[in-house]
């Protein structure tokens, strides 16, 4: 199904904000299966402070970017990848630190980890899809171009 949607230049999308999936139909050439980015969600840059909990001890590290379904993190420690635990965003400017009750490992890169967010207490998620509000908000808009000569 995916593959014929793609050939119809029709895509699935997922809101950072409120999680809903729709279809946006993205004219011009299609995306082959390599370049196809799986995620649900766009990744946007970030600055945060994170915690991953295995069973005590836990392995800090710093999130570089992050989405309503998952992050990069430079880590101090390396997981291998498939290892589930619990995630702990350490959210700026004193608001209460973001949980997630399970998250999973799901790439291992030299400087970074990736994952996956799997299950959120509704708290936690309303409190992530704010913080991507936030994000949202910060990124500069794309130029404007004129149709003036």
């Amino acid at each position: 199904m995916e593959k014929t949607l793609n050939r119809l230049s029709i895509f699935q999308v997922r809101c950072q904000l409120c999680t809903a999936r729709f279809q946006a139909r993205r004219p011009g050439n299609r995306v082959t299966s390599q370049a196809f980015d799986r995620r649900e969600y766009r990744r946007l840059p970030a600055n945060f402070a994170a915690t991953l909990i295995l069973d005590q001890p836990a392995a800090g590290g710093f999130i570089t970017d992050i989405s309503m379904g998952g992050c990069a993190l430079q880590a101090t420690t390396m997981l291998p990848r498939g290892t589930f635990v619990k995630f702990v965003l350490h959210a700026p400017e004193g608001q209460p630190d973001i949980k997630v009750d399970s998250a999973m490992i799901c790439s291992v890169q030299p400087q970074s980890i990736g994952v996956k967010f799997l299950e959120f207490d509704p708290e936690d998620k309303q409190r992530m899809g704010q913080l991507m509000l936030g994000l949202l908000a910060h990124q500069q808009a794309p130029p404007r171009i004129s149709s003036r000569s």
